[in-house]
């Protein structure tokens, strides 16, 4: 809580943590004054809870990982995707459908199942490729799960994950119990997204029950969920040396990750069951502010304090070295490589997050400022790394972006500054 409090657009930071050994159950915390209920957009966290509905249905028998989509849905020349394609981000389907509005406030909201297969038929594949995330396959994966079962997501999920855990004021948008927060980005208040296919990013849920589920993750209770479970957990594909995919899980050195984020919350979760312990944590900001987040959990899981991933100002120069660094960083920015910006993140980053969304988000980011000028870095050294702050002007106003690098030079953090933010430093 420390380590996030004022760092963030919004009024709401949430924390969970569970531990096999505690013997009273999950803990968490919020913001004073938060709502005990208050509910949160979840974001892709809702990939790890549609992946474990899929495995459910197998369990039961209503379906096969290998099944081909082209059972449930109008696939034209590409039916022949699996749902453990599907799941594992092995489809070769584009992170969003070739018809899916861009742009927009609400995004998924009016992309209904007529609009996905005329997408899915229209698209291109690039099999072979290994994982590319998409956010289109996991709202395909959802529809075929609602046709295979003949139930609604929304009952799916209620009856065969939320129920069983206790997740009483949880669901899909609105649904369920709770106080829906408002979210915020870029200063402001954002709305919420709606989905009209709830697979890849649905769920709002309050950190209690974020909890309920996180323990659930840690140590898999028995029976048929705990079953389903386990088997999202284990590697399914491998992405290189250290990175292999669950069913929307990622596993890195032995550690289970997913974060989220919609325009207005952002999410992450992280578990080490060999050590036995887990950490998730929510906050109603969107855009950016899943970098600090992730950071600050994946730090807290390994035993480290995570206050070290929130910059402090030392009054020192890190060195011309890290200015240059920060100055390939901006520039990459400014001149559309955004692929040679995901390979200078940290591979955890990389997993989570293409070429194309950092595009997105930074297109964003650029729309406030106008057209840019002159860049200017001011790097300092911190412990486990340096933070560069990395200001952009332009004609309608500066940007700042914060970056963290490791000491190796690898970015582990990256986000903008609010207008009017104080430095978190």
């Amino acid at each position: 809580m420390e380590t996030l409090d004022g760092a963030f657009d919004g009024d709401g930071i949430a924390v969970a943590v569970a531990a096999v050994d505690s013997g009273s159950g999950p803990a968490f915390a919020g913001t004073e004054g938060l709502p005990g209920d208050a509910r949160f957009e979840v974001g892709s966290i809702t990939k790890t809870m549609t992946a474990a509905l899929l495995a459910s249905l197998a369990g039961d028998g209503v379906l096969a990982l290998d099944d081909e989509i082209g059972r449930w849905l109008d696939a034209g020349p590409n039916g022949r995707i699996t749902l453990e394609q599907l799941a594992t981000h092995t489809s070769g389907l584009p992170r969003l459908a070739p018809n899916q509005p861009a742009g927009q406030a609400n995004p998924y909201r009016d992309f209904t199942a007529k609009r996905a297969e005329e997408g899915l038929r229209a698209a291109t594949r690039a099999p072979g490729d290994g994982s590319l995330y998409s956010n289109f396959g996991y709202q395909l994966l959802g529809l075929a799960l609602e046709r295979a079962s003949g139930q609604r997501y929304q009952d799916l999920l209620a009856r065969r994950l939320l129920g069983p855990l206790g997740m009483t004021s949880s669901g899909v948008g609105a649904a369920g119990g709770g106080t829906r927060l408002t979210g915020h980005a870029g200063g402001k208040p954002a709305g919420h997204w709606d989905f009209a296919l709830p697979g890849p990013g649905a769920v709002e849920a309050t950190i209690g029950d974020l909890a309920r589920y996180l323990a659930a993750c840690l140590a898999p209770p028995d029976g048929p969920l705990g079953t389903a479970i386990r088997l999202c957990q284990q590697p399914h594909v491998r992405i290189d040396g250290r990175h292999a995919g669950g069913l929307a899980w990622v596993i890195t050195d032995g550690l289970l990750f997913h974060n989220g984020g919609t325009g207005g919350f952002s999410a992450s979760m992280t578990i080490d069951q060999a050590a036995g312990h887990a950490v998730a944590a929510l906050v109603n900001t969107g855009g950016s502010a899943v970098s600090l987040l992730d950071a600050a959990v994946m730090t807290a899981v390994k035993g480290s304090d995570p206050r070290q991933v929130r910059p402090r100002d030392t009054g020192e120069s890190a060195g011309p070295e890290w200015d240059e660094r920060a100055g390939a960083l901006a520039r990459a920015l400014l001149g559309g490589d955004y692929a040679g910006v995901r390979q200078m993140l940290q591979p955890q980053a990389q997993q989570a997050l293409t070429a194309e969304r950092i595009g997105q988000m930074w297109q964003l980011a650029l729309a406030q400022i106008g057209e840019p000028g002159p860049v200017a870095a001011s790097c300092r050294p911190q412990p486990g790394g340096v933070a560069a702050l990395i200001t952009f002007t332009g004609s309608n106003g500066p940007l700042s972006l914060l970056a963290g690098f490791t000491p190796s030079g690898q970015v582990a953090l990256l986000r903008v500054i609010a207008p009017g933010e104080a430095l978190p430093w």
